[in-house]
């Protein structure tokens, strides 16, 4: 949970970091963010810091957005602030990277996070090719249901692309599915269920019909 970037910049909206450490101090709460730059404003600064340093009193790691322009030199800014607030690299996952700015995340230390989408920021083969390049360690994959056009089952698109250039089912858990955890985990509150290991010589892919404890993406009752 955190104050977007985007809302950074609205005056209105400063009286969330008012209220903001009552809900960092709740169970379920894993991390601060997303937080960052969008257009990179004096605004921006000071709501990122502020966050930051929330995080650092709070033991959360932090979700950063890079900004959509300028995008080198603006995740370089990021990567100073985030030096600057004496959270710890391992801590920080930063966000919307692509081929251009996951060179300096990678040598910092930080998670690298990309965003999938059908026809903005990156898509599943170009994932695959930044995964060639960079190898699985500190990676993770995200989707998106937002008001642009988006797909929450791009993830989804990536493990397929993934399996088609030659990658285990293996590594596709530890992209989608470990790597997430061991982020979030970091924060001592993530609670999962107890379930079976997963399968590593075959995945199945979500589908139609596909379930999970019993339910599944179709409406209606199932035979």
């Amino acid at each position: 949970i955190g104050l977007n970037p985007k809302e950074a910049n609205d005056p209105r909206c400063r009286e969330v970091l008012e209220v903001l450490p009552r809900y960092l101090a709740k169970d379920r709460v894993v991390a601060v963010g997303e937080l960052g730059y969008d257009s990179m404003t004096p605004e921006e600064d000071d709501v990122f810091a502020t966050q930051l340093a929330l995080a650092v009193e709070h033991e959360l790691p932090a979700l950063v957005h890079t900004p959509h322009r300028d995008k080198l030199a603006g995740t370089r800014r990021t990567l100073d602030v985030v030096r600057e607030s004496g959270l710890a690299a391992g801590a920080v996952l930063v966000d919307h990277l692509n081929e251009m700015t996951v060179d300096v995340v990678a040598e910092s230390g930080c998670w690298m996070g990309f965003s999938v989408y059908p026809d903005t920021k990156m898509d599943e083969h170009r994932m695959v090719e930044i995964l060639r390049r960079h190898g699985l360690e500190r990676m993770i994959v995200n989707s998106a249901a937002d008001w642009g056009n988006s797909d929450p089952l791009k993830t989804v698109r990536v493990a397929e692309a993934m399996l088609d250039a030659g990658y285990t089912a293996d590594d596709v858990d530890r992209v989608l599915w470990r790597n997430p955890v061991e982020f979030y985990g970091q924060s001592g509150r993530l609670e999962l269920p107890e379930t079976e290991a997963p399968e590593t010589q075959a995945l199945e892919l979500v589908g139609a019909g596909a379930t999970f404890m019993g339910n599944s993406v179709l409406r209606g009752a199932r035979e």
